[in-house]
């Protein structure tokens, strides 16, 4: 097989883990991020279209300002500000689905500091009703939800880790759907004989082939001086019940996992995060369902989340993982026969923890989402087949002052500039908001314009009120990168 051949581009030269820049592995760019504040410390995400308009949205839990972020989407890779509303105590982990099957997406909030489980129920509209609560076992820091029992119905699996192995006891927990998305008293299954591990992830999907999907949990310990790891697999056995069945040495500290075919044999292989040793560990799953743990895989520092897609369209899956101590998601591409080759890493915000892949601006390949604990933001790369433009402006704000003779900055200039890889169309340039004709634009250099990657142009701004006090206005430029449109914000004082 040929070696796969790897380049990365940035800004102004060789991409570097600590500079923004644009991405290029093989088939697969990732534009320069974008980045949307929520709460206070984002845990986890979900993402589905929470309003019904067909475009997808993101939620967002945040544990220290114990709220709930909804970013709507615009279809186009760009989002509106964020919508809070308040649930539990320190929630840290959130899915969605449709567990009323009333056609609108509901979401499932782990609260870690009450022990608790809330299932909000959504409006269709972006809203959600007020939770309905569950308790849990202690710390709950991981949910999923997914039919278990084959009833059409949405059931939900908690992870209990005692918010990271700081209290006990541990256990998985198991709420089966009992209609109209009320859950029934939980099934727990707990960490006996694991000499101190307690349970950080869990992957539902039907490992032995049988019909039913079952699960399987990651564990880990408290301690980097005892830094074990194991996967077991929980078998479902169609009661509404499952058996320990499998116990699989994996790796170090495992942060997460999933269950993905990834050599195309029919089997369902795993994927485990080593948050010690900074690698991905696969384990193929053979026809005697024997899992063989292959040589991992490196990655950026600490590795707590992961997920899989098809990011550069080749028709097999890539692994993606986002890496807290890096500030960094990190990329390596499949080959499908259960082997991968890394693309590179690509700068996100501060502390990522969770991290999803999806089409957000309906392009066809899909995008990636991480939540950034320490900045308090979301970031989202866009993917493309060509490179992107990104839009940079020399200032967000022009000021103007005026004593009734004479303008202070009389004219000001704003530059536009692109540094991304594709081509910058400026559709069109319009003053708007309270005092427009306060102001007098020029863009020649701009109007209709194709900028080229790191070319820029010029719009000279002019303050040209004749009655005395405060104006306002906003220059608005329409344009093809992702995150349009930009504003100016616009202020002038003329005295009397």
């Amino acid at each position: 097989m040929m070696p796969r051949c790897l380049f990365f581009l940035g800004v102004m030269g060789a991409f570097l883990l600590t500079m923004p820049s644009v991405g290029l592995g093989q088939n697969l760019l990732l534009t320069p991020d974008l980045t949307l504040s929520v709460g206070k410390n984002p845990d986890s995400l979900a993402v589905g279209d929470f309003n019904n308009d067909g475009f997808s949205d993101v939620a967002t839990v945040n544990s220290a300002s114990d709220d709930v972020a909804i970013l709507a989407g615009n279809g186009n890779g760009s989002f509106r500000s964020a919508i809070a509303f308040g649930v539990g105590k320190s929630p840290m982990s959130v899915a969605a689905g449709d567990l009323e099957d009333d056609g609108n997406l509901d979401l499932v909030v782990a609260a870690t500091g009450s022990d608790e489980i809330l299932v909000l129920s959504g409006q269709g509209n972006g809203l959600f009703r007020s939770p309905v609560r569950y308790k849990t076992g202690k710390g709950p820091t991981f949910v999923a939800v997914r039919d278990l029992d084959r009833d059409k119905a949405l059931d939900v699996v908690v992870v209990n880790s005692g918010r990271f192995g700081h209290y006990g006891p541990f256990s998985v927990s198991v709420f089966f759907n009992e209609g109209n998305g009320q859950l029934g008293q939980p099934v727990s299954y707990g960490a006996e004989n694991r000499n101190g591990m307690f349970p950080t992830g869990v992957a539902i999907e039907d490992i032995n082939a049988d019909g039913w999907p079952d699960l399987a949990v990651s564990w880990s310990q408290p301690s980097y001086r005892t830094p074990s790891g194991l996967i077991t697999i929980l078998t479902n056995t169609g009661m509404q019940r499952f058996l320990l069945t499998k116990e699989i040495p994996a790796g170090l500290t495992l942060s997460a996992v999933l269950a993905k075919d990834l050599d195309a044999d029919g089997d369902q292989d795993l994927i485990a995060t080593s948050l010690f040793s900074d690698e991905v560990i696969v384990a193929l799953q053979d026809a005697s369902e024997y899992f063989s743990v292959q040589e991992p895989y490196g990655v950026g520092f600490s590795p707590i989340a992961l997920t899989t897609e098809d990011l550069n369209k080749d028709g097999m899956l890539d692994i993606i993982t986002t890496n807290r101590a890096s500030n960094s998601v990190s990329v390596i591409l499949g080959d499908g026969n259960g082997a991968f080759h890394p693309a590179g890493h690509f700068r996100v915000g501060r502390t990522p923890t969770s991290v999803m892949a999806h089409d957000f601006d309906l392009d066809g390949r899909p995008d990636i989402v991480t939540t950034n604990s320490v900045s308090d933001d979301v970031t989202v790369l866009l993917s493309g087949a060509e490179g992107l433009p990104s839009l940079i402006l020399s200032t967000e704000n022009l000021m103007f002052q005026s004593n009734g003779h004479t303008v202070r900055h009389s004219v000001q200039s704003i530059r536009i500039s692109n540094i991304g890889l594709g081509a910058l169309k400026i559709h069109k340039i319009s003053l708007t908001g309270r005092a427009p004709e306060s102001f007098f634009f020029s863009d020649e250099q701009c109007r209709q314009q194709v900028l080229p990657s790191g070319t820029g142009c010029i719009v000279n701004v002019r303050f040209i009120a004749t009655l005395p006090g405060n104006h306002h206005a906003e220059l608005t430029i329409w344009d093809n990168a992702p995150g349009g449109p930009r504003s100016i914000q616009l202020s002038g004082t003329r005295e009397n």
